[in-house]
């Protein structure tokens, strides 16, 4: 195949269509094709696949975007907390605590007699000669 090295500077700005150093990846731009004419003339137009507005999808875009401006531009999501719950209740008396600097950090320190139970052990063996 026969690699032809193209520089589109000089015949993109006669079409006008944007070049970029940075978006030289890929394989060259050609600037008579069909696509690049299609795009030249029709600036500012989106590509791709059109938006359907009567889809169920962008009809709950619509309406959450509607719940947004109705409630100031926040949308609660998940599982609502109950405040009155043990764990949240748990919750708030550690942040309290902890406010307080009432709060112990870190494992339990336990007794000392744990530390002490390893004993040594002598083991004599007994045998015969």
């Amino acid at each position: 195949m026969n690699n032809v090295q193209f520089k589109p500077e000089g015949q993109l700005k006669a079409i006008n269509v944007q070049f970029s150093h940075k978006a030289q990846l890929g394989r060259p731009v050609n600037p008579n094709s069909a696509r690049q004419k299609r795009l030249a003339t029709a600036p500012g137009k989106k590509t791709g696949r059109p938006v359907n507005p009567n889809s169920v999808r962008q009809q709950r875009l619509a309406e959450l975007a509607a719940k947004r401006i109705a409630n100031g531009g926040t949308i609660k999501r998940g599982r609502p907390v109950n405040a009155t719950s043990e764990r949240q209740l748990r919750l708030a008396d550690l942040a309290a605590r902890r406010a307080a600097g009432t709060l112990k950090r870190g494992r339990p320190a336990g007794t000392a007699k744990k530390a002490n139970t390893a004993e040594k052990v002598e083991v004599v063996v007994l045998g015969t000669v």
